[in-house]
């Protein structure tokens, strides 16, 4: 087989799964992969057993900016790390412990949607949505871009459709680039600044509390609670005598 770069794969959750399900049946050896101490899911094991079954060396509950983990990576001289759905912010001397970069998978059309809750923020601000692949660097998601792949938003969307779509969008982007990955066609391309939106994690919890007492245009009021619907999970919500309600919404186009 040709030497191609050595790769290391940082995997949680679902897509991390997928992700990893991906590699281990790919003619392309990879160097290691880990779990996150962050991933209480299921799917730590089963990210775990995928490792085991393809005789890949395999680090459970790593915290990746640990001390002994960096030098692990420049022991190894691991070129590309990929980051499938890691749950934490990876430090600058991580970063510059391997030789060309990590890959990390966003659910947004960077530069729109750094930061934390994108399908939120795109249907709020009514900004493109989408998916993407990028190196990162110390900033939020301000890496360059690999490749990426719009999502088009129905008005019917709500937040959890939104992120569902954008989890299998990512799954299959990814199996698209590996080839030029583990070849080393990358050509990244700088983000534009002027056209970025960045919102941190609180942020989404102000804007979609409903303030009963306040004038909104229909459409802008529709948007905050369908883009904060996640059926059983998060919502918008309003406060009334003293007690706090969530508010959710399903959206069904009726044909005529």
């Amino acid at each position: 087989m040709t030497q191609g770069p050595k790769i290391a794969v940082c995997a949680a959750r679902y897509a991390g799964y997928e992700v990893m399900s991906f590699i281990r049946d790919y003619p392309f050896p990879i160097d290691f992969a880990v779990t996150s101490h962050q991933d209480q899911s299921e799917y730590e094991k089963k990210i775990s057993d995928i490792c085991h079954d393809g005789g890949i060396e395999c680090f459970r509950g790593i915290d990746v900016n640990d001390g002994d983990f960096v030098r692990l990576l420049r022991e190894r001289e691991i070129d590309l790390v990929v980051l499938a759905w890691w749950p934490s912010i990876v430090s600058k001397e991580a970063i510059e412990a391997v030789n060309i970069g990590w890959v990390n998978m966003h659910p947004s059309l960077l530069p729109y949607g750094r930061g934390k809750h994108p399908y939120y923020w795109s249907i709020v601000e009514n900004n493109p949505f989408g998916v993407t692949l990028h190196f990162i660097n110390e900033r939020i998601d301000e890496g360059d871009i690999l490749i990426q792949k719009e999502i088009s938003v129905s008005i019917s969307d709500t937040g959890e459709t939104l992120y569902k779509k954008a989890v299998e969008a990512n799954i299959r982007l990814f199996k698209d680039f590996y080839p030029k990955m583990v070849t080393l066609q990358i050509k990244p391309v700088a983000q534009s600044a002027a056209q970025a939106t960045f919102h941190w994690a609180k942020d989404i919890d102000e804007h979609s509390r409903i303030d009963l007492g306040k004038d909104y245009k229909a459409l802008d009021l529709i948007n905050i609670i369908r883009g904060r619907t996640f059926i059983h999970g998060d919502s918008a919500f309003f406060m009334h005598e003293g007690k706090k309600f969530l508010i959710k919404t399903i959206i069904e186009e009726v044909n005529q």
